[in-house]
């Protein structure tokens, strides 16, 4: 008995993997670019990467598990010279908890 099943992309935090899927790649020279998903193989488990503002003639295929793709948000991120959001670090939380006591105490 033959089953087909149709490979699916790994579920990637912040890659979407459908045409025209925007993420960051690196390219052979090793930088990182904006680049959009073109098409996907589900046979091969690859997609064709188009490099944004770059000639088609650059665009590659990459292994979607390939550590070579990541999500947008980085380069966003680092032409604003901003860090991703974080946490207030624990001794924070502890503090403002803490003040909050005292003062019901002292009603």
């Amino acid at each position: 008995m033959f089953l087909w099943q149709m490979k699916t992309p790994p579920d990637r935090s912040g890659i979407i993997f459908e045409v025209g899927g925007q993420l960051e790649a690196r390219d052979r020279q090793k930088n990182w670019y904006a680049a959009t998903i073109e098409k996907i193989d589900y046979d091969k488990e690859q997609v064709l990467i188009h490099y944004r503002q770059w000639s088609r003639r650059h665009d590659e295929w990459f292994h979607w598990n390939s550590p070579y793709l990541r999500p947008l948000e980085r380069v966003s991120l680092r032409r604003q010279g901003l860090n991703p959001p974080q946490s207030p670090p624990v001794h924070h939380l502890y503090l403002h908890l803490c003040l909050h006591l005292v003062l019901a105490v002292d009603l």
